[in-house]
């Protein structure tokens, strides 16, 4: 029924707690594959020893040659995938025990209201907690300043809302978001535009995980409200460009593959914001606020306009 996609890389710390979350999951219609991208330290004893005791629920699947990033592992992951649903998982998190129960309640209501074959992603709210799994906060929506209504196409474009190891895909989005380019950013925020172009996007309202920070995360979550991290933000002008840049080859890809797909209206949306590098400064200013790109927050929408 769910696939289960959990990338790991050097994950001997805390793997075998993640492992034990989803074991202990209230809904157990589920298979986790697990995706190694050449760990060198214990993690692959750790997972050959639950895939030797749980033969029918887990299965290892070592990356010959390592990927480069935890984007190529999973959406190498999402390839290999054939379930009716999949949901992406990293190593280091801790399931509550009703996370699958609780996204895949959501994901059936929407396919009831739904035309069959809708694309449909469901995410949730994430508990943020330490390397210890102590609160640092019970919402990374409110410590993030982020709004789970804003899964326009429109919106996702410049900014991703969806958070991948709380999200479910079922199989008609897995199926159309197939074939990524090589501009598509992370595999959550590319679903996420798919989703938002041909199907829908919905959002449970209550932590599923445990997120866990500690110092080799890949991602994590700030709080974006301290001055000290508004002012380090802002002060990066580089990763700033860089990160708007990487919307715009992002946008550019997706109207590559869906072109034929798209209404003109969206593909007049995608392919202006792709476009964004050939227009001046105030042309660009003046699309972003024309065309609902703005970002969430206001040192976020301060450096999206300061530096397009």
């Amino acid at each position: 029924m769910i696939d289960i996609l959990m990338a790991v890389y050097q994950g001997e710390a805390y793997v075998a707690e993640q492992i034990e979350s989803i074991l202990q999951q209230t809904y157990t219609d589920w298979t986790l594959l697990i995706g190694d991208d050449g760990s060198k330290d214990r993690t692959m004893e750790i997972l050959s020893a639950y895939e030797a005791k749980y033969p029918s629920k887990i299965r290892v699947i070592p990356n010959k040659v390592n990927s480069g990033s935890a984007q190529a592992n999973f959406f190498h992951l999402l390839s290999l995938s054939k379930a009716a649903y999949a949901m992406t998982c990293d190593h280091d998190d801790v399931w509550l025990p009703d996370k699958v129960e609780k996204t895949m309640g959501e994901m059936e209501r929407l396919e009831r209201e739904s035309p069959p074959g809708t694309p449909i992603l469901v995410h949730t709210d994430l508990e943020v907690v330490d390397e210890n799994l102590r609160t640092i906060a019970p919402s990374m929506f409110q410590l993030q300043n982020l709004d789970s209504r804003r899964v326009s196409l429109s919106r996702l474009l410049a900014q991703n809302v969806v958070t991948g190891c709380t999200m479910l895909a079922n199989r008609p989005l897995l199926d159309l978001a197939k074939d990524p380019p090589a501009s598509a950013i992370m595999h959550d925020w590319w679903l996420a535009l798919v989703a938002a172009a041909f199907g829908r996007i919905g959002f449970v309202d209550d932590p599923t995980i445990r997120y866990r920070q500690h110092g080799n995360n890949e991602v994590g979550a700030k709080n974006v409200r301290d001055p000290k991290y508004v002012a380090a933000r802002l002060s990066k002008t580089e990763q700033i460009h860089k990160v708007l840049t990487d919307t715009y080859r992002q946008a550019a890809g997706f109207y590559g593959r869906y072109q034929d797909k798209l209404t003109e209206e969206q593909a007049k949306l995608v392919l202006g914001y792709a476009k964004m590098p050939e227009y001046g400064k105030l042309r660009r200013m003046a699309h972003l606020l024309r065309n609902g790109h703005g970002k969430n927050g206001l040192v976020r929408k301060a450096g999206q306009l300061l530096f397009a």
